[in-house]
């Protein structure tokens, strides 16, 4: 009880601070408390974000556009946002609402197809960026977006479109731009069935083991994300250290995949699943390659397969991966959608 009332206590001591300072002095105290939430989102403390997102979401209506911005973008990326903050900030004003449609979880379903139903086209817009784009959400999108929004949506890997959209969607580019995406969807399919495999299936070494460090995977990502430290040099450390392991939860982190899967990545025999998933963290080619240095010698292989690896990352751009392990993401959510029924 006593919790309670002390966490309450400093709602209203913030609510009374926002309302009685000046918008610079606004700014400041929203820069503070969501690098907090971005801080206490790496450790999973439950009862503290549920806190600092009631303290956002009392100090929202004093703030300015400026700092409802910050919030957004600072947070679009953070699971942990509430709900309702999340509501809040993709019903504002575009600028501020556009991070956290293209890019927030924690945006629910019904929340956007609400705003898909009554916003402009550039909400729409926003909304066709996103990662995943579940059915309804995608019928909406094409039956209100206009051709912009339409085009990209087929574009959208992520988005789940049954064949008759898609072929409708395809019938309105030029012939060359609907060849290609048509393309682009086939092939990527193709690679994420591979991917997919059953455990049985695939070839793979043997497990990485945690060892004690004195920098781990959250101390890591804690620096990257607040600026510390790039993911290049933290990738480059740890490959020093031969500790795979690390460097899967960094790569986990920054990419929002679930950490077991990142190590059944790190571990099979091949590396097309691995190298978009570094591509879409940031990892650059000189980085890349010591991780592959390194997986060769844990999986026992030569050194020419690592050089391999790494002729193949130099011509993997960083959108062709994002858009791989986009549709990785979307097959996983689809997985668990269905064991859960």
């Amino acid at each position: 009880m006593r919790e309670y009332y002390s966490a309450n206590y400093m709602i209203d001591t913030i609510l009374d601070l926002a309302k009685d300072c000046t918008p610079e002095k606004r700014r400041q105290l929203v820069d503070h408390i969501t690098n907090l939430f971005v801080a206490l989102s790496l450790k999973d403390r439950s009862e503290e974000l549920k806190l600092f997102n009631n303290m956002l979401e009392g100090i929202y209506a004093f703030l300015d556009a400026d700092a409802r911005f910050v919030i957004s973008d600072r947070l679009a990326g953070i699971d942990t946002t509430s709900p309702r903050l999340a509501r809040k900030l993709a019903n504002d004003d575009f600028r501020v609402a556009r991070p956290t449609l293209e890019r927030s979880n924690a945006l629910s379903q019904s929340d956007m197809i609400e705003i898909a139903q009554t916003k402009g086209p550039d909400y729409l817009m926003a909304l066709a960026r996103r990662d995943h784009l579940g059915p309804e959400l995608t019928k909406v999108l094409l039956s209100r977006g206009e051709k912009n929004v339409r085009h990209a949506v087929a574009a959208n890997l992520g988005a789940e479109i049954t064949e008759d959209d898609f072929n409708r969607a395809l019938a309105e580019m030029p012939e060359k731009l609907g060849q290609r995406t048509r393309h682009l969807r086939k092939s990527n399919q193709e690679l994420i069935d591979d991917l997919f495999r059953t455990e049985g299936e695939i070839a793979a070494g043997a497990a990485l083991e945690k060892r004690e460090v004195k920098f781990d995977a959250f101390a890591w990502l804690f620096g990257i994300k607040h600026g510390k430290v790039t993911v290049n040099q933290a990738v480059a450390k740890l490959t020093v250290a031969n500790n795979l392991y690390e460097i899967v939860h960094i790569l986990a982190g920054l990419t929002g995949l679930e950490a077991k899967y990142v190590h059944s990545l790190m571990i099979r025999y091949d590396a097309t699943g691995l190298a978009c998933v570094c591509r879409t963290a940031g990892v650059g080619a000189a980085e890349y390659g010591f991780i592959c240095k390194v997986r060769s010698q844990h999986l026992k292989l030569p050194e020419s397969t690592g050089k391999k690896w790494l002729t193949n990352y130099h011509m993997l751009d960083e959108t062709d991966g994002r858009r791989l392990t986009t549709l990785m993401k979307m097959q996983l959510q689809v997985a668990r959608r269905e064991n859960a029924a």
